[in-house]
């Protein structure tokens, strides 16, 4: 048999769709709202350093983009010790109960001139920074703050250096709850090109390309600037220039995730403690309607031994975020195992949800230390069947994998592993929470909380 999942226990915190509901509600802030390109100076002064080229590519993940902007730069002027000003705007610093690990910086910002790595420093910006803003409950969102990661890049007379930046930006969006309501506005990514005017002329040339790579590509939009980039496929976009000047008209805003909202349907003490009673929920989404639950049956092909008063149950997937998890009871990496679930609503569905690896917000490191699921098949109804990928994420939330080309009402679910990601303790696959997206014909008949 294998060792037992690396795990620990802890108290059972429960979500609707992504994020805790409170009993009188609340509001946050998660991601970072603004990065941009690189400044020569914060302050009014001039520089004789131009940018030649630059390459931005913006890949947009499912909770985050993963951007490289690489820049040419030329000294037209005598040696410097240049400057080099990378914008960043956050949030505050989460005191969040609904999530006290919320993101609110750039995660492993780098940069590097001819391949040598050099240091940075985040100081505050000058000037106007952000003023709190209201929720629409009237509730307070904190201030963010305007900062820049500050680099210096020694120049000599005429040299011309290619100057590398890497970083994650995990989206941002203002999320609010009365009860157990749910309301998320849109989830952004920005990246402001205005501040590469305070470089000697203009770019000279440059491309922006953005990949689409999160499983829902359809819900993505480039809301500014309008009509700059070129569609080449489904999922990448190009934009190519050349002598600009940036301006605010120029910088980018890209809408990674949709605004929604979710209303909870029920929620009621189980008859046994040890049985998880069904999540139901309407979820709202523009002119899209879906009922998203755990209104299922849910049987293993095999399931690790309890470790002490730790199980690893098929059940344990109904309750999300909950620092329980099913775990797969074979020697190996599970692969061929599956989970089977008899679906109580019947109706088309719009996506599984899943969490692909043992969550736990208590001890975060469980995610890498066990094994996560790279690679179901999934049969619909005995007959429709088909496979999916999931990337090797630190997820906060579930993973969507979306139902395509297939418009029956679903009665049975089955997922089977076909590859992992392998853990760095453990060899136990573990899934910590399933759950149904279902299509509704109209919109939901609802009673908001108050």
């Amino acid at each position: 048999m294998n060792s037992q999942p690396v795990s620990i226990v802890a108290v059972s915190i429960f979500f609707v769709v992504t994020q805790m509901t409170f009993a009188n509600g609340g509001a946050w802030q998660t991601g970072v709202p603004v990065t941009g390109n690189a400044a020569a100076t914060d302050q009014k002064k001039s520089t004789n350093v131009t940018i030649e080229e630059e390459n931005l590519t913006i890949d947009l993940h499912q909770e985050f983009a993963a951007v490289e902007v690489r820049y040419r730069m030329k000294n037209t002027g005598g040696q410097v010790e240049q400057d080099f000003f990378f914008p960043v705007e956050r949030w505050a610093e989460s005191d969040s109960e609904a999530d006290p690990t919320t993101p609110s910086d750039l995660e492993g910002y780098a940069i590097s001139a001819d391949g040598a790595e050099l240091k940075v420093q985040t100081v505050n910006a000058k000037g106007e920074q952000p003023k709190p803003e209201k929720d629409r409950n009237g509730e307070d969102y904190s201030a963010g703050r305007r900062l820049w990661k500050k680099s210096s890049i020694p120049f000599a007379q005429g040299q011309t250096r290619e100057v590398l930046i890497r970083y994650r930006s995990p989206y941002a969006a203002n999320q609010s709850s009365v009860s157990e309501d749910f309301h998320s506005e849109a989830s952004y990514f920005r990246y402001s090109l205005s501040p590469a005017a305070t470089w000697k002329g203009p770019i000279g040339k440059g491309t922006i390309t953005v990949n689409y790579l999160h499983p829902l590509p359809e819900d993505i939009s480039i809301v500014t600037p309008k009509d700059r980039f070129k569609k080449i496929n489904d999922t990448q976009f190009v934009w190519e220039f050349e002598n600009l000047k940036p301006t605010l008209a120029d910088d980018l805003k890209i809408i990674s995730h949709p605004a929604y909202e979710a209303y909870e349907m029920r929620r009621e003490e189980g008859a046994e403690a040890q049985k998880p009673v069904p999540q139901v929920d309407y979820v709202i989404q523009g002119d899209r309607y879906f009922l998203q639950h755990t209104d299922y049956e849910a049987t293993a092909s095999s399931t690790l031994k309890p470790n002490g008063d730790r199980t690893y149950d098929v059940d344990n997937i109904k309750v999300k975020y909950s620092d329980k998890t099913w775990a797969e009871g074979v020697d190996g990496d599970g692969i061929g195992e599956s989970i089977t679930l008899k679906v109580r609503r019947s109706l088309p569905l719009h996506a599984i949800m899943i969490m692909p690896g043992y969550f736990s917000r208590e001890n975060q490191a469980l995610w890498g230390k066990n094994n996560r699921v790279a690679e179901l098949e999934v049969t619909l109804n005995d007959e429709h069947t088909f496979s999916a990928k999931i990337p090797d994420e630190k997820l906060s939330a579930d993973y969507p994998i979306p139902v395509r080309n297939y418009a029956k009402p679903v009665n049975t679910v089955k997922l089977t592993i076909k590859g992992v990601h392998k853990g760095t303790s453990a060899r136990d696959t573990c899934i910590s929470a399933l759950t149904l997206r279902s299509k509704l014909s109209e919109k939901p008949k609802v009673t908001p909380a108050r």
